[in-house]
């Protein structure tokens, strides 16, 4: 079937990724979504600069905007591609970004890193609820990326999560095992 994972909507997609996510993070007794997707308590609607619809997914952490250019997530870094992690990761924001509107938060202060892409917070829509979602914090707290705070933007990744430690990272630093896989014991 030529094409049948872009023909599948959004929604779907997106189900289909948490459901994986869920399963394997063994959250599936009835908890709270938010344990995957972290949000800071009382967090208000975030402030977003730049909309537009994903055109290619690079790596996990770089994509293409149409009409705006490339992309790399702010204070986030994916294993690179040569790893299964990175095949991973990727695969991980094709499946949420690729051919879906994504709100960008562009970083202020230094605009465009040294390879010329704009670093930047990516928000996606939420179908359930219609909110903007911390693509950033999502790509963490899946297990996809660690956090990295570069102090040379306007960024703190710490705001992403909230004081409660069931919704943020277990650490700031690697996710992945010696031979870049997913350790899922961080999450049980």
């Amino acid at each position: 079937m030529e094409g049948g994972w872009m023909k599948i909507p959004s929604a779907l997609k997106i189900s289909f990724v948490l459901a994986a996510l869920l399963a394997g993070a063994g959250c599936l007794d009835g908890g709270p979504l938010e344990e995957i997707i972290p949000k800071r308590d009382g967090q208000e609607a975030p402030t977003t600069e730049v909309s537009g619809v994903v055109t290619k997914v690079v790596d996990g952490d770089t994509f293409d905007v149409d009409g705006f250019g490339r992309v790399r997530l702010a204070d986030v870094d994916c294993p690179e591609m040569d790893t299964p992690g990175g095949k991973a990761a990727k695969f991980f924001a094709e499946t949420m970004l690729l051919d879906e509107t994504v709100h960008l938060d562009v970083d202020d202060h230094r605009g465009k890193d040294r390879y010329g892409r704009w670093v930047a917070v990516a928000y996606i829509e939420d179908p359930d609820t219609s909110s903007l979602v911390n693509f950033n914090s999502m790509l963490a707290a899946s297990g996809h990326a660690e956090v990295k705070d570069f102090k040379d933007n306007e960024f703190d990744p710490e705001e992403w999560f909230s004081t409660s430690e069931s919704r943020r990272p277990p650490h700031f630093g690697p996710f992945f095992d010696s031979e870049s896989r997913f350790s899922w014991a961080l999450w049980v």
